[in-house]
């Protein structure tokens, strides 16, 4: 056989690679697992979204997304202080993670660094990774600045924070938007979790002075609407950036499904939508701190966001995560190992409040418990 990418060997198996052994077998067995692993919604989107049988549907797009949705997603942007051209600044892709990948193409190069604040969203570094550079990750905003080399083109954040739900405060960003005046480095910010903040405000950093014309900002329909299976995400950025990515968009997925846009359209236009789905986050993240403070697990209050990231390193007693990993599934229940969000987390396993309804959270949260007290 020829030889394989070079380049992609830097790209990391899937999170659940190493459990979905264990996870096969105990469904094998018509064994239930709760599943809080997943940054899903239990929720179902705006109803009545796409109608009829369009034959446009099913046709070719404009590569650059449908008009109507760009100026929609310009509105949302608007609405939170940031303007951008709907014709010139806002890449609509297959999904977040597909708009990120072709924005990281149009300001990478191989042997480029990317600073990664950690704990991060998992597929971040592969993003980073396929373009050829090398994410360099830093832990806290203060390991930022050591981490500077005459090689790095960019920092990425993402605020609420998949894991921890966390959010960075203005003074936080305002650090890091110095950094990348001072150093002349692009900011990735992923922000798809902006309509979930709870206890602080978000912020975006875009908004601060000179950092629009750096930062590339990006938005999920999965997050914000429900709307996971029908991929649509877009990154708010400057023309040439847009420009580049757009090329890069053309010759992976050509354009985004058109079916897929107009459900996202229609999703836009619910303005009670986003009203509820924060109310019912807000009560399962309230629930989910209350379970979890009961357990002899540490975390940090989220302030946002979809979850809680749970240091388990009290009960595990050097031994390694995976163990007690797939002594929870036994139990029924699943969650994120932390290594997958950096490698400085490996005691730690990402539990999301969302995915299930409050019963089910509760049935997966007592499991949880179960197998905390049985891991002897």
């Amino acid at each position: 056989m020829p030889p394989l990418s070079r380049s992609l060997a830097a790209l990391r198996p899937g999170v659940f690679a190493q459990l979905q052994q264990r996870i096969d077998a105990h469904a094998q067995k018509g064994g239930d697992l709760v599943p809080l692993q997943i940054g899903d919604t239990h929720l179902s989107p705006p109803a009545e979204l796409v109608g009829g049988s369009d034959a446009a549907l099913y046709r070719y797009g404009p590569t650059a997304g449908l008009a109507s949705l760009r100026e929609a997603l310009a509105a949302v942007l608007r609405r939170r202080g940031l303007d951008y051209d709907p014709r010139e600044e806002l890449l609509v892709g297959a999904g977040a993670t597909h708009a990120l990948a072709c924005v990281a193409r149009a300001i990478l190069s191989e042997g480029d660094e990317v600073l990664l604040l950690s704990p991060y969203w998992p597929l971040a570094h592969g993003v980073i990774s396929q373009t050829g550079a090398r994410a360099v990750e830093c832990v806290g905003v203060d390991a930022l600045a050591g981490a500077i080399t005459d090689r790095t083109r960019a920092i990425y954040l993402i605020t609420p924070n998949n894991p921890d739900g966390t959010m960075l405060g203005r003074d936080e960003l305002t650090r890091i938007a110095a950094l990348a005046e001072a150093h002349d480095l692009w900011i990735v910010a992923d922000e798809v979790y902006a309509d979930f903040a709870f206890d602080a405000e978000h912020v975006s950093i875009a908004s601060l002075p000179r950092m629009r014309e750096r930062t590339l900002t990006a938005y999920s329909l999965s997050k914000s609407h429900a709307l996971a299976g029908a991929r649509v995400g877009y990154v708010a950025a400057p023309g040439a950036v847009v420009e580049l990515a757009r090329r890069v968009s053309t010759h992976t997925v050509f354009n985004v499904p058109v079916v897929s846009q107009r459900v996202a359209l229609a999703a836009l236009a619910d303005e009670g939508f986003l009203r509820a789905a924060h109310a019912s986050y807000r009560a399962s993240r309230d629930r989910a701190i209350a379970a979890c403070e009961r357990l002899p697990v540490s975390f940090a209050r989220p302030t946002g966001g979809a979850y809680l990231f749970l240091d388990f390193g009290e009960r595990l007693r050097g031994r390694p995560l995976a163990a007690f990993l797939e002594h929870a599934i036994d139990h029924g229940v699943l969650l994120a190992p932390g290594e997958a969000f950096g490698v400085a987390f490996p005691r730690h396993a990402r539990l999301c409040h969302t995915a299930v309804p409050a019963a089910r959270l509760d049935e997966g949260l007592a499991r949880l418990g179960a197998a905390l007290e049985s891991f002897g």
